[in-house]
């Protein structure tokens, strides 16, 4: 009973000061006690499992490795993660505490009702959760746990420090250097506890390091250094320091730091890197010096496993002295001699290679740069440069020694026999020698493992000697990675078949030297020696040394018959030969155009090529490609040179057509940022079905740009035109020259398929695109006609035969495996004693679904009616899914050129009463396919038109906008469509394709410029607006004089007759309006001739002049109302754009006093870190002043004591006298 009191008074749901400190003991000495004592031991394993590269600058930490994105989750650290989080799950205490009496006033009392946790110990096991996902890689959700843990312990400034310190170098592992910045200026501005000032330190060393501040870092590493308790941490970041130091130029210092490091006992490898660097640091005037120390560290026994390292820095040592030929016999030693074959290997490899590069000397480049790449791990600086010159220098070196071993057999060729044996004799001779050492060496090395197997001392590792050899691919279990997924592996691979059998082309056959000599004559020659004969028994002459001779001889290395074998002796041999050569000069010149940037070795490629042979069949190609390297260049003599070639010697092709531009630059330079442009307007056009706009785009793309890129995918579609027009011969033809134009592209494969079937029984029928499903014809022919046998059948009304169910879907858009589940699910849940037949079958794009086994009509429309009530599936699957219930007879006939739309109307004639509801559904859903196809012509109209909006508004250019000004038209007929190339012969186009062309036709010519249609109606306003002005104007004036002469009329005349006709009437206005838009103003007489005869004026009815004004002022306030209400329209729209630019001059000037703030921030910081260095450099001097005050007063005190001394020897002298 006391137990179980015990135990309730110290649950989590009570605060008082005996539960905490019972659950602060149980959380420390139970399961924090794990978690830590796991913490701990992985760390060290860690520590002690990290292999240093010490020949670059080495990380601060080894958790600095990981890397900075964690790709799977988990560690060696989840067990301590696990325990961390299980003593806060079981002991954390958040109930607020009794309140005692008085507790406003006490500080203290106010202080712990803020707290959110009372554990007193459960904040180091929040530390270890979040140090455990730290030292895992999970630097983000460490992160994230640090700042859960400052919040959650905001009354504890200690708890807060930490957990914002360790947050900062969580953004540093990640590579977030301007969060950590940020975040240790916080700390720095706001203060922390002097009792995290240690690991403050320790982050902000780290994060200058990673800043490459080097300057700011070796102050702030020495400060570190002073207060490290580890002691191979220490010396590791001493060795740091020493780097840093050579790195700022500091070499004295440099040479001192490594020379502490190498006397502080650590291990070997540590101790030999120290005395390396120390090599390095010497002044260079005492370059003698350093390579006798460096060629005493080569001859020691120690030192045998870092031979390579000891002969790359005597390499350095002669590159800094320009000695580039005794630097790569440097290198080469240190290459053959390296026993670890690490990644020092691969960096005096990397050297070795980038001296012959600079030399252009890319054959010996290539091995190097080859052999690198296999013992370099991936995240190496230098990997990516590396690997893509190793791959451009293995393709190059492939065709460089096929010509070099085609020019060696050819002279052989041409020796005499004897001097060729000789040759021949002396080869052989080299291959056993070679043959010899290798059994040695095989021999001394089985003899190795042998003594090693058996525990022999003959042979022992030194400590952290890690042998990097090859391992087999793995096929599986657990932990396996596959072989080509490990660029190492790959690498090592390569080196060992080349190694095996040379460089050789990716290409079938590659082990065969006649490529072109069918498999079916391999195997004729028998290994005996006796006369060969054909599949009808004929003999086989020997025309050739090699069919003489058994496979054995002609397959071993050191018999003449194999090197004479391969010598072009025959004139057709040589032919070969040469085929081989013009491929390799052609290839090279290439791959030194293209991939190596070096133009005169390609252009003195290219020239040997045409001297040795002048009829070759690249002279197109390389031509071609000598006038783009004078473009590039801007070496105007050979781009005329090459110009000239292309036009004399290759009329009519498309290089001679594409350089015969003038404009031909212009065009080539803004191809790229054109033709997607050109290629999806087109594209789009074709959806929408409009042939002739399509053609007409593909005409004036290929005449402006026959070299694009997109030139390929432009003939396909413009080919797939001519089956929208039901046009088979001419889609055949345009097939076939896409084919033989462009075999390598990527859509020759299905336009290949395509040519062999044209579609068979596909979609891509005469019409549009939409509507397929119900469009979709069976049993077509290839060119999608039906026979007349087939078009003859027709469908029966037989309601009592078997029926089935047909789920028609397009493929791809539906997962036929999930549909028939849901299917086979749905029948085996619902029908116990009935069972259906289900089958799959294809139709070009689409698949079929087949429930078969219904006895008539009306059990399947039944199960029809089923699969559509709410627990059917036909409302759950696809909407692509097509039902439709149909005779085994009509399924047949279906078959054999008939498509579901035909059978619908014939199930919709018949049947249409009995299923009304499926006919509905049908009706319904051929409208939706309406309403979708008209919804996507519409989508493609407004996209061509924001294309077009795009292109006058933007810089993207279309095909016109692209031709320069000399080149377009400054007269344009109205009745003529233009023209935006030379005429080239068109195809006869239907009255709806010339009106779907006149539509869509592109006229922009430059940015900024309207098109002809535009013009016009822009100049149809104007003269409209000014002919309404001038009738206004007109009106007004005869108003004014009107009235003007009645007052006139008025005063001089005394009872005028109200009848009598004036010689001048007023025309009333016309009623009919339509034909003319603007009232017709009345002649007047003029004021002249009224002002000067008032005499002679008639009597006037007065009703009359003053009605007939009248009505012409009430038609001139109605204009002017117009006009008023346009300029009103006019006012607003200008009032919008004039707010709408001020909106985007505020935006711009926020945008501007943002970057102008930032820059200010930038600057501030920068200033800052000035301040910083100037407080550090005067620190510097005030210490050396200090020191050097320090030296003069010992200097002085030491002088002092030896006056003292020598006049107390003095006196002592004189008084032994």
């Amino acid at each position: 009973m006391a137990l179980l009191l015990a135990v309730a008074a110290c649950s989590t749901k009570k605060n008082t000061a005996a539960t905490r400190r019972w659950h602060a003991f149980t959380a420390r000495y139970n399961t924090y006690f794990n978690g830590k004592t796991s913490f701990d031991e992985q760390l060290e394993a860690m520590q002690n499992n990290y292999h240093e590269n010490y020949t670059e600058r080495i990380l601060m930490y080894p958790v600095s490795a990981l890397p900075k994105e964690k790709s799977s989750p988990g560690g060696p650290f989840d067990r301590a993660i696990l325990k961390g989080n299980k003593a806060i799950k079981q002991h954390s205490i958040q109930k607020k505490p009794n309140r005692k009496s008085g507790w406003r006033g006490d500080a203290h009392q106010m202080a712990m009702l803020k707290r959110e946790e009372y554990n007193p110990f459960l904040k180091h096991c929040w530390m270890l959760v979040a140090e455990g996902q730290f030292y895992n890689g999970d630097f983000l959700q460490a992160a994230a746990t640090f700042s859960y843990i400052a919040r959650h312990y905001a009354t504890e400034p200690e708890m807060v420090a930490a957990a914002h310190i360790w947050q900062a170098r969580c953004y540093a592992e990640m590579g977030w250097l301007y969060e950590t910045e940020s975040a240790l200026e916080r700390l720095q501005k706001n203060g922390f506890p002097a009792a995290n000032r240690k690991e403050y330190d320790r982050v902000y060393a780290d994060f200058l390091i990673k800043s490459n501040r080097t300057e700011q870092a070796i102050p702030a590493l020495r400060k570190v250094i002073g207060t490290e308790r580890n002691r191979r941490q220490r010396t590791r970041m001493r060795y740091l320091l020493g780097q840093l130091l050579a790195e700022a130029g500091q070499r004295d210092e440099a040479y001192r730091e490594f020379g502490r490091v190498a006397s502080a006992s650590p291990p070997y490898e540590l101790e030999f890197a120290a005395r390396i660097r120390q090599a390095e640091v010497l002044p260079p005037a005492r370059w003698q010096q350093v390579l006798s120390m460096l060629r005493r560290m080569s001859k020691s026994e120690k030192n045998k496993d870092y031979l390579d390292q000891v002969f790359m820095a005597i390499g350095d040592v002669y590159m800094s002295r320009r000695d580039t030929t005794r630097a790569i016999e440097a290198y080469t030693e240190g290459a053959e001699k390296s026993v670890q074959k690490g990644l020092d290997l691969a960096i005096c490899q990397i050297k070795l290679g980038d001296i012959y590069f600079t030399r252009k000397d890319y054959v010996r480049a290539q091995p190097c740069f080859s052999d690198a790449i296999s013992a370099m791990p991936q995240e190496y600086r230098e990997y990516e440069r590396v690997s893509r010159l190793s791959s451009v220098l293995d393709e190059l070196v492939v065709h460089v020694e096929a010509v070099h071993l085609q020019d060696s057999l050819q002279a052989l060729a041409r020796m005499p026999e004897s001097e060729r044996l000789a040759v021949i004799d002396k080869i052989i001779a080299e291959v056993k020698e070679k043959e010899k050492r290798e059994a040695e060496e095989a021999e001394k090395e089985r003899y190795l493992a042998e003594q090693q197997g058996r525990g022999s001392d003959l042979v022992q590792q030194r400590p952290g000697l890690q042998m990097n050899t090859p391992q087999m691919p793995s096929l599986g279990g657990s932990g396996s990675q596959f072989y080509f997924y490990n660029p190492q592996t790959v690498a090592q691979g390569k080196t060992q078949f080349q190694n095996r059998w040379g460089k050789r082309v990716n290409q079938d056959d590659w082990r065969r030297r006649d490529k072109a000599m069918p498999l079916t004559d391999i195997g004729r020659t028998d290994t005996t020696g006796h006369q060969r004969f054909d599949e009808e028994g004929n003999p086989i002459a020997a025309d050739s040394t090699e069919a003489q001779l058994p496979d054995s001889i002609a397959s071993d290395p050191k018999t003449r018959e194999y090197y004479l074998q391969q010598i072009p002796l025959s004139p057709e041999d040589v032919e070969a030969s040469n085929v081989i050569i013009a491929d390799g000069l052609y290839n090279m010149g290439m791959i030194y155009k293209d991939k190596l940037e070096n133009m005169p070795l390609a252009l003195s490629t290219f020239d040997e090529l045409e001297r040795r042979f002048p009829d070759n069949k690249y002279r197109m190609d390389y031509y071609f490609q000598s006038y783009l390297m004078g473009l590039r260049y801007k070496d105007k003599a050979l781009e005329t040179r090459s110009r000239d070639r292309l036009v004399k010697v290759f009329p009519g092709s498309d290089y001679a057509t594409a350089v015969a531009d003038p404009n031909y630059e212009y065009h080539i330079r803004m191809m790229d940022r054109v033709q997607d442009s050109i290629y999806e307007q087109a594209y789009n056009r074709y959806l929408k079905g409009d042939t002739s706009f399509v053609r007409r785009s593909y005409r004036e793309f290929s005449h402006t740009y026959p070299l694009a890129t997109l030139m390929p995918k432009f003939m396909f579609i413009e080919a797939l035109t001519y089956v929208q027009s039901g046009n088979v011969a001419s889609f055949k033809s345009a097939l076939q020259t896409l084919v033989e134009k462009y075999p390598t592209a990527d859509v020759t494969e299905l336009a290949s398929e395509m040519l062999k079937g044209v579609l068979r029984g596909r979609t891509l029928v005469q019409g549009s695109l939409t509507g397929m499903k119900w469009n979709l014809r069976f049993g077509s022919d290839e060119f999608g006609e039906v026979s007349s046998l087939d078009s003859a059948r027709a469908f029966v009304d037989e309601p009592q035969s078997p029926h089935r169910m047909v789920l028609l879907y397009p493929k791809g858009a539906v997962d036929p495996n999930a549909l028939l589940y849901a299917v086979a699910a749905y029948n085996f849940a619902h029908f116990e004693v009935k069972s259906f037949d289900l089958s799959t079958e294809e139709a070009g794009s689409f698949g079929l679904l087949i429930v078969s086994g219904f006895s008539n009509l009306q059990q399947v429309l039944e199960y029809y009616d089923m699969i559509y009530a709410p627990k059917g599936y036909a409302r759950t699957v696809d909407r692509a899914v097509m039902f439709f219930p149909i005779s085994d007879a009509n399924y047949e006939t279906l078959l054999h050129g008939k498509s579901p739309s035909d059978y619908m109307a014939f199930f919709a004639e018949t049947y249409g009463r009995q299923a009304p509801k499926l006919v509905a559904r049908w009706r319904t859903q051929v409208a939706a396919d309406a309403r979708e196809a008209a919804r996507e012509d519409k989508a493609v109209e407004q996209a061509a038109d924001e294309v077009k909006e795009r292109v006058q508004d933007t810089d993207e250019p279309t095909i016109d906008e692209l031709k320069p000004e000399e080149a377009t038209p400054t007269e344009e007929k109205p009745a003529e469509e233009p023209t935006v190339n030379p005429p080239l012969p068109t195809e006869e186009v239907t009255p709806a394709d010339t009106t779907a062309v006149t539509q869509d036709q592109l006229v922009v010519t430059k940015k900024g410029k309207k098109s002809k249609a535009e013009k016009e109606q822009e100049k149809a306003e104007k003269a409209e607006k000014k002919k309404r002005e001038k009738a206004a104007k007109a009106a007004e004036a005869a108003k004014k004089k009107q009235e003007k002469a009645a007052k006139k009329q008025s005063a001089t005349s005394v009872r005028r007759r109200k009848n009598k006709p004036i010689e001048q009437p007023i025309e009333p206005v016309p009623a009919d309006t339509t034909a003319s838009p603007e009232p017709t103003v009345p002649e007047s007489p003029s004021a002249d001739t009224t002002e000067a005869d008032t005499s002679s004026v008639p009597e006037v009815d007065m009703d009359t002049v003053l009605v007939k004004p009248k009505e012409i002022t009430l038609e001139y306030l109605q204009k002017r109302r117009e006009v008023e209400e346009r300029k009103s329209r006019m006012a607003q729209e200008e009032k919008a754009q004039t707010q709408e630019e001020k909106r985007r001059e505020s935006a711009e000037q926020r945008k501007q006093q943002l970057k102008e703030r930032e820059a200010q921030r930038k600057q501030k910081a920068k200033e800052a870190r000035e301040r910083m260095k100037q407080r550090e450099k005067e620190r510097k001097a005030r210490e050396k002043a200090n020191k050097q005050r320090l030296k003069e007063k010992e200097a002085a005190r030491r002088a002092a004591q030896r006056e003292k001394e020598a006049a107390r020897r003095a006196k002592a002298k004189e008084k032994s006298r």
